[in-house]
């Protein structure tokens, strides 16, 4: 497919400065415009580097060899919070340059996000024709959990299996299957099944695709949780990605005007889209295809966007992933979504990133040997830039039991850590949070500095998470959501017995929570003679508390002094004071001038009387610092300090509303604290070191037992692959021979992982230095038959050729 409407010769190309210090391959995947195209871009190659080169290409002026386009038409869509900072700050210093040339003319900045935070962009501005109301929620896991809680006590399913419908709503919304659809097919295939109509193909693959759901009643929670999320003006996060998709597909108008407004986009991550994320991504470029002008009367449209259109009439798009990188299966991801790419994006061009400048050779060469063993994969072959390959740091062990393990996991990491190493560069990956926790755990107890790579996410905090939902009951009335988390904090008269009341009598008539709550709070006597005097003057106290917000909100100069504000009316705030003073044991009456304090001045003073040190001595500590040494003082005192954190946070937010939003959106991505990196190989996505362990490699770890179907093995094998290429300089893969006493490996044998034996074929000539001790990776001689150890309890595999990708079908669904 030619460029539509503008060419651009690679020749010019190279002489920008963007571009100088890319391989010949990354400036190919760079400067492609003519048509779609698809990195595939093998661990380590240099995609980043890519992608800021493709950038700055697209947004440099021509007499620099650019593109010069509009950096405001540029939209880059990132897999985390973390990487689109990354982005950012990587385009800074082109982003300056253009202002300086522009005498400091803004020339606007590109949309950097993940595929939620550009989608809630979209809605917030939209929201009217998405259907949602002014204000609506966005619920998180544990919103969401609450909300399916309320649901199943009101269909009174009494061992309802949450992680397993949470699963399968996860499959359905990523494969655009909606309530009111799975419902429909229900009763047709129930009306199949009756013989009240013909069964045919249809209803015989609809009984098949219904048959994967597996959770109980899944369909009718499913309906049942949509329709209280529409009660309550919110969506879920995958509801952002598929409202979004549906407006553009319904609303021509709106489709026009942020198709106009966007002509390049750069989508990084690909192998890990699902069938949610392809059709946003088809909806909002147009499928790479030509856009029709935008007509004279949509009035949306300015002459910018209608410039944008006619110097680029087809988008120009970059795909950048590796399938063999594709992990996050049990999140509706599907690798095939990324291999069928080329029949949604016509002409896509495929570009190969194969040097690998990250890990030795004898690393690549048994992660090659390991990879090659999928069938369903596009087919590259790492390799060092230097081309050098031959003996290299890649060991396997058997061990007599983890515990063995272990222990030598322990010599190591002291070793290294002795002889100057630092303790980042030293990382233990394994593949469950029970494994991380027992082998962080030994670590610790040798006294040696470890970070496990769990989420602190400030979000997860209860004192947080309550000040958020204060907010966001503020901002939105109908998210009864959050009213029932904020209803009773602090104590108010509005217990659970007198709620379980309200919630009664509200399914009695049909009604929501909140409905009969406003009712019972009603000052024309809506309460009275149903409830208790108590409770009805709570709940309108409650109500008139909630109602004066707005004043005091709207008059706030930014998102932080608004949110202390609520958290102040509502009495939160000084429950947290009071706690925390008596914890310290101070008299309150006697410092009660403390809590007219904001929390980050009120925990300085506390620390001061806690120590008994002189006024303002914690005066010059770091608002991090002093949040961490609150802990120490009190419980109270560290919910205080996360409080603080908050604030701080919202502080830099102009707006209340969008500050709840991002919050709730996207969890920070924190950078690998210092310590030995002790983590899941799922939290080392995207991580390198030098230095990597792979413990309890063995038959049900790695493959997991829940592995069955030969889709499930090939992701498993790409998490080992995953694993092996983090590392730069070596490799040691353990695994025990007996589980005897182990209380975190629950299985009854311990056969050496078929990865193993997979791994050895980079190359049939390996030296063995004992039974329990093996080495690979060496350089790929003409194969031989060679007889396999009895000591080896897997099977050796005598085929590592990279085998055809199959024809896949897009519309299959499972």
């Amino acid at each position: 497919m030619a460029l539509c409407g503008h060419s651009q010769s690679r020749k010019a190309a190279m002489t920008s400065p963007a571009l100088a210090s890319l391989s010949e391959a990354q400036v190919r995947a760079a400067t492609h415009v003519d048509s779609p195209v698809l990195a595939l871009a093998g661990a380590g190659s240099g995609k980043t580097r890519m992608l800021a080169g493709r950038l700055a290409y697209l947004v440099s002026p021509p007499e620099d060899g650019g593109l010069g386009a509009d950096p405001s038409s540029v939209m880059m869509v990132t897999f985390t919070k973390k990487a689109a900072h990354e982005m950012r700050e990587r385009i800074t210093p082109i982003m300056d340059e253009l202002r300086a040339r522009g005498n400091g003319r803004d020339p606007g900045r590109p949309w950097i996000g993940t595929f939620h935070g550009l989608s809630l962009g979209i809605l917030r501005i939209e929201s009217g024709k998405a259907g949602l109301g002014e204000g609506f929620s966005i619920f998180d896991e544990a919103d969401s959990e609450a909300l399916v809680t309320s649901e199943v006590e009101r269909m009174n399913l009494r061992s309802f299996d949450r992680d397993l419908f949470f699963r399968d709503l996860e499959r359905a919304k990523a494969r655009l299957l909606d309530a009111g659809m799975l419902s429909e097919r229900q009763e047709m295939v129930a009306s199949a099944s009756s013989g009240e109509i013909q069964e045919t193909e249809a209803t015989r693959r609809w009984e098949r695709i219904l048959g994967h759901f597996r959770s109980e009643r899944f369909v009718e929670v499913y309906a049942g949780y949509q329709a209280a999320l529409r009660e309550q003006n919110a969506v879920d996060f995958s509801d952002l990605l598929i409202r979004t998709v549906n407006l553009m597909k319904d609303c021509s108008d709106v489709r026009s005007f942020w198709q106009s407004s966007f002509r390049h986009f750069l989508v990084d991550e690909v192998q890990d889209i699902n069938r949610a994320q392809v059709a946003w991504l088809e909806a909002i470029t147009g499928g790479g295809r030509e856009t029709a002008p935008p007509g004279a009367s949509d009035d949306r449209v300015d002459d910018a966007r209608r410039a944008n259109v006619h110097a680029f009439p087809c988008p120009t798009i970059a795909f950048v992933g590796d399938d063999d990188q594709s992990i996050y299966g049990f999140r509706g991801s599907e690798v095939k979504v990324m291999l069928g790419l080329a029949e949604r994006f016509p002409g896509l061009e495929k570009v190969t990133l194969d040097t690998s400048f990250r890990c030795a050779p004898a690393i690549l060469n048994v992660a090659n040997a390991l990879v090659q063993r999928n069938k369903v994969r596009a087919g590259k072959t790492l390799r060092s830039p230097n081309g050098v390959s031959g003996p290299g740091p890649v060991v396997m062990r058997r061990m007599p039991l983890p515990a063995d393990e272990t222990a030598r996991l322990v010599g190591e990491a002291r070793a290294w850590i002795r002889e100057g190493g630092p303790p980042r560069e030293f990382a233990v990956l394994l593949r469950t949070r029970e494994h991380v926790q027992a082998v962080a755990g030994e670590l610790r107890k040798a006294g040696l500095p470890v970070a496990e790579n769990r989420s602190t996410d400030l979000r997860r905090a209860a004192e947080v998470r309550d000040a958020l939902a204060f907010a966001s009951f503020h901002l939105n009335p109908l998210n009864e959501t959050a009213f029932r988390r904020i209803a009773n904090r602090p104590a108010r008269g509005l217990g659970p017995t007198s709620m379980k009341a309200v919630q009664d009598n509200a399914w009695r008539n049909d009604i929501t929570l909140l409905e009969e709550f406003r009712r019972v709070a009603d000052e024309s006597g809506g309460g009275e003679g149903r409830y208790a005097t108590a409770f009805v003057n709570s709940a309108r106290k409650f109500m008139r508390m909630m109602d004066g917000m707005n004043e005091w909100v709207a008059g706030a100069t930014n998102a932080g002094e608004a949110l202390l504000g609520i958290l102040r009316r509502t009495g939160y705030m000084d429950s947290l004071f009071f706690q925390a003073l008596r914890s310290a044991g101070l008299d309150i009456d006697e410092h009660v001038d403390m809590t007219w304090d904001p929390p980050l001045r009120f925990l300085v003073r506390l620390t001061e009387r806690a120590a008994g040190n002189g006024p303002e001595s914690g005066a010059g500590v770091g608002i991090q610092d002093l949040a961490a040494s609150a802990g120490r003082l009190s419980e109270a005192a560290r919910r205080i300090g996360n409080v603080a954190l908050l604030l701080e946070q919202a502080a830099l937010c102009s707006d209340l509303d969008g500050f709840v939003m991002d919050a709730l959106l996207d969890a920070p991505d924190l950078s690998p604290a210092e310590g030995l990196q002790v983590m899941t190989v799922h939290a080392a996505k995207g991580l390198e070191f030098d230095h990597v362990r792979l413990p309890f490699l063995i038959e049900g770890v790695m493959p997991h037992h829940q592995a069955g179907t030969p889709g499930e093995i090939e992701e498993e094998r790409r998490l080992a692959y995953v694993a092996l290429t983090r590392a730069r300089q070596t490799v040691e893969i353990s695994c025990p021979v007996r589980l005897t006493g182990c209380p975190y490996i629950r299985q009854r044998r311990a056969r050496a992982s078929r990865f193993v034996g997979e791994m050895q074929q980079a190359g049939a000539d390996f030296e063995r230095r004992s039974w329990r001790e093996l080495t690979f990776g060496f350089q790929k001689v003409p194969p031989r038959t060679r007889e396999v150890d009895p000591c080896e309890t897997h099977v050796v595999a005598t085929d590592g050729a990279v085998i055809d990708e199959p024809d896949m079908a897009m519309e299959d669904l499972f």
